[in-house]
């Protein structure tokens, strides 16, 4: 007869739940964040919510939660068995490191002059933007084929240029809205690339034993 143990796939699952807890803990904040606040979310930028009273403790709250579960969503592809390259863990550990940067230093602005923190600020975020945009060419088969995975894979790449043109190009595009179009695609990805990983895991091989 065929024995199986636990699949690589059950060892998977506490860092995937770990991975959605933190990631839909970090979207709550930001939803939270703009219900608490006035500012026009088609041309206000997320850093700017930093301004609003207690808005530095909830955006960084939400970036930094958006960093573990993205670790923790790489420790899940691991333990799935997926085989990732090298370029897959730097975009990983770049977009989190990114985040966190960009929490720990707020965006500088005249009521809040500062800066040293503004610059970190600018270049973790787009550290973190770019990094994301190419996550899905660097997976692993079947992650990288996976149909889902491939039509979020290019809006991420169409959100990230959009922000761009928005930032380089004041009043051409609506900044506020083009970066939350950029982040939805990019939290958007890190979601359905969990939910994939459940079902494409490759299964513990079967050991054989005699009957």
């Amino acid at each position: 007869m065929e024995i199986s143990g636990g699949t690589k796939g059950d060892r998977a699952r506490p860092w995937l739940l770990a991975a959605n807890v933190a990631i839909g803990w970090g979207l709550l904040t930001v939803f939270v964040l703009h219900i608490v606040s006035a500012r026009n979310p088609v041309w206000d930028t997320l850093s700017s919510y930093a301004l609003v009273k207690g808005g530095i403790g909830l955006l960084g709250a939400s970036m930094i939660a958006i960093a573990a579960g993205s670790i923790a969503l790489l420790a899940a592809l691991r333990a799935a068995g997926h085989r990732l390259g090298p370029a897959t863990h730097v975009v990983f550990w770049t977009w989190s490191l990114g985040l966190v940067a960009a929490a720990l230093f707020p965006a500088s602005y005249p009521e809040r002059f500062h800066p040293a923190s503004g610059e970190i600020h600018e270049y973790a975020c787009a550290a973190a933007f770019l990094s994301l945009a190419a996550l899905g060419w660097t997976l692993p088969e079947p992650l990288r084929t996976h149909p889902a995975i491939v039509r979020l894979t290019l809006l991420t790449l169409g959100g990230v240029l959009l922000f761009g043109v928005s930032y380089l190009m004041p009043g051409v595009l609506p900044i506020g809205l083009t970066q939350r179009l950029a982040l939805a695609a990019d939290v958007g990805l890190l979601v359905t690339l969990a939910r994939a990983v459940a079902v494409t895991a490759p299964a513990k091989p079967r050991e054989r034993v005699p009957s």
